[in-house]
């Protein structure tokens, strides 16, 4: 009996012992907390917050790296010396734009910062979350973040598409259509999302594949203006496809749109975005057979706040063929690697998808899209920010450059909003159900 009680004791000191020492190797989110061999990567210190909260801020979100000088460029004469820390996507850019497209490399700033109850659950599911349906859907997880410590390429996306974004978010933002020349069109956008936590409404039974529920209205142009996609995003989407309806409002009519998932059309995209290109890579990936081929030190947009200005413009932002470098920051992090190849009998315009992933936020930062014929045919960027008001990484915008013809697109841009992005509020379920769509959508 004492030898055993004996060996107990002493097997939940080893395990007290190995937790202490991966919480010092790890991130609360499992990123590694050390800083890389030759220090051009920092360790994590506990991400960045200013103590502001939304109302504090008024209507600007102040860069607070400001003063931050340029380390060095990377252009069309030297990108071969330091194409290790280069994704293909990022080099084809820069080859096709000889003439004022760079990356400015900046300090690294590892802002990644989440509310304790985030790290708290993200730990429990370390030790429950399962895959279910061959990938297709998650079990026994809280929250956000079932797999910090991924083994495959799918575990590593699901962490993308259930990462925290405050809870629930309002924005109004700007998408910019541009031509080869350089020519552009704006439309300007509404978008509202909630999750389960802050819905009031959401039954834990009938909606348990639901993960997400939200609308996007078209503000502007005036003949768009008033259209509405409605989506309830599902877990297991070989279950139960994603739940999606669009509201016209010329005709002022309701309709059921399952042409909005995979590579279906984006809204007002103008065909330059597939449905699933939205927030880098959201939907089902059923599709696509997934293999994870490890971390990478890679230069990618990192705290770009200069894209939340009320000074910038499209007029400035916009060049032919690329954005304007003098507002973009790009920083060297590392990324976990996941690569997708079409399933024999699936269909998708995209043959072969590239993602990068912030190991801090596990958010997708670069991703590629290649053809039928093994051509890289699309490249996106997701400029990221740490929305300290929330303790949430997101977005400051996204592109999708178009190498078969030189245009882009560009999506979620605020610098024309009233004000910052609105997180952490209670919203309805009522609010995301296709009645609640006509009285949305008056102009």
């Amino acid at each position: 009996m004492t030898k055993a009680i004996t060996i107990s004791v002493l097997a939940a000191t080893l395990a007290a012992s190995f937790s202490l020492a991966a919480a010092q190797e790890f991130t609360p989110l499992g990123a590694e907390a050390a800083g890389n061999a030759d220090g051009s990567i920092p360790a994590w210190t506990g991400g960045f917050s200013r103590g502001v909260t939304w109302s504090d801020i008024g209507k600007q979100f102040v860069d607070p790296f400001a003063d931050d000088p340029v380390k060095f460029s990377i252009d069309a004469s030297n990108y071969e010396s330091y194409r290790d820390n280069l994704t293909p996507g990022q080099i084809e850019q820069l080859r096709r734009n000889p003439d004022g497209y760079r990356l400015n490399i900046y300090e690294t700033r590892r802002t990644a910062k989440y509310p304790e109850y985030v790290y708290e659950a993200a730990q429990k599911n370390a030790q429950t979350a399962r895959l279910v349906a061959g990938g297709n859907g998650v079990l026994d997880y809280q929250g956000y973040y079932p797999f910090i410590h991924p083994k495959s390429g799918v575990e590593v996306l699901w962490n993308h598409f259930m990462r925290y974004r405050g809870g629930s978010l309002l924005r109004t933002h700007t998408q910019v259509i541009t031509q080869p020349n350089g020519a552009f069109s704006e439309v300007q956008l509404e978008d509202r999302a909630a999750w389960p936590e802050n819905l009031n409404g959401f039954d834990p039974v009938s909606d348990a594949n639901i993960m997400i529920f939200s609308t996007q209205k078209v503000t502007a142009p005036a003949r768009l203006a008033g259209n509405i996609l409605l989506v309830q995003e599902t877990i297991d989407q070989v279950k139960q496809p994603r739940l999606a309806w669009l509201y016209n409002s010329g005709q002022r009519r309701v309709r059921r749109a399952p042409q909005v998932a995979y590579d279906g059309p984006g809204t007002a995209a103008d065909g330059l975005r597939t449905s699933d290109n939205y927030d880098m890579y959201t939907g089902s990936p059923d599709r696509y057979d997934w293999k994870l081929e490890g971390k990478q030190e890679i230069y990618i947009p990192y705290n770009n706040y200069r894209l939340t200005s009320h000074e910038l413009t499209s007029d400035k932002l916009i060049k032919k063929g690329h954005l304007d470098p003098a507002y973009l920051r790009y920083e060297k992090h590392r990324v976990w690697k996941v690569v997708g190849t079409l399933k024999p009998g699936m269909r998708h315009i995209y043959a072969k998808r590239v993602f990068y992933v912030d190991e801090d936020t596990w958010q997708i930062a670069l991703a590629e899209h290649y053809d039928s014929r093994g051509v890289l045919w699309r490249f996106s960027e997701g400029f990221h920010v740490q929305y300290d008001y929330a303790d949430t990484p997101w977005y400051a915008g996204e592109a999708i450059y178009d190498f078969s013809n030189g245009r882009y697109l560009v999506f979620g841009l605020t610098y024309n909003s009233a004000q910052p992005i609105t997180f952490g509020f209670k919203a309805s379920k009522s609010e995301f159900v296709p009645a609640a769509l006509r009285a949305q959508g008056i102009r």
